[in-house]
């Protein structure tokens, strides 16, 4: 049963802390934990919560912005930030080139969900224009699998029953690749098994009241987190290995 009421719950803000914390859980793991270990496993596997929250929020953000084109240019700014973080701490260097952040992903799944709402946009188009979305979201921190969970969200809301359903039909196609591993050995199997963490976001999106949540600078906290955390992880990395 989906919570609704203002006092029970957990609000925005405290749904992106716990998406941060995963997402720090997971790149430690990247960088210091095994993939193949247990630990490794459980560690990647809470880390599937980041990504999908926040493509949840990118639909829900859209439409209570107040300054849609200040969102965006926000989204673009922390990209390419992001960028020189992400390839510092993955690519093996500031400069080096390589997948880009899911800070672009996120980015890229804003615009999708401006294409799929935008009246100045004729329906012919709208098909293309999303494929060419996803063309480019595929060199980017969870590729394509972003922007179908943020399209998910939003051609479902208006219910967060709907919406959890679409989501989590996504989820699953997301992790039929890994299904298939199984015919592959146990081993290779084990080493993806952590993918099946995508369908943790459920039941936390259940617990959403809807609040907001947070003070002033809350939606300050994931754009400036996610550089300084890759270059101090890699930072220690570097200095410690």
């Amino acid at each position: 049963m989906l919570i609704s009421a203002k006092t029970k719950g957990i609000n925005a803000s405290e749904l992106k802390y716990i998406a941060i914390l995963a997402m720090l859980i997971d790149h430690i793991a990247w960088l210091f934990i095994p993939t193949a270990g247990v630990a490794g496993q459980a560690m990647h596997f809470v880390g599937r919560i980041t990504a999908p929250v926040m493509c949840f929020f990118i639909s829900e953000g859209y439409h209570y912005t107040k300054n849609l084109r200040r969102y965006f240019t926000r989204m673009c700014i922390f990209a390419v930030i992001s960028h020189f973080a992400y390839a510092f701490c993955f690519n093996g260097g500031f400069f080096e080139k390589g997948t880009e952040s899911v800070i672009a992903t996120l980015t890229l799944s804003l615009l999708s969900v401006h294409v799929i709402n935008s009246e100045k946009i004729i329906m012919a188009l709208k098909l293309p224009l999303i494929m060419l979305i996803v063309y480019f979201a595929e060199g980017c921190d969870w590729g394509a699998a972003a922007i179908m969970f943020t399209l998910t969200f939003e051609l479902a809301r208006g219910s967060r029953k709907k919406q959890l359903i679409a989501y989590s039909a996504s989820a699953f196609v997301y992790v039929l690749p890994t299904v298939n591993l199984l015919f592959k050995g146990y081993e290779i199997f084990f080493e993806n098994a952590y993918q099946f963490g995508v369908f943790l976001p459920v039941p936390l999106l259940m617990l959403y009241n809807g609040e907001k949540g947070g003070g002033k600078y809350t939606k300050w906290v994931f754009y400036i987190f996610y550089p300084a955390h890759l270059i101090l992880l890699q930072y220690i990395n570097l200095r410690y290995s």
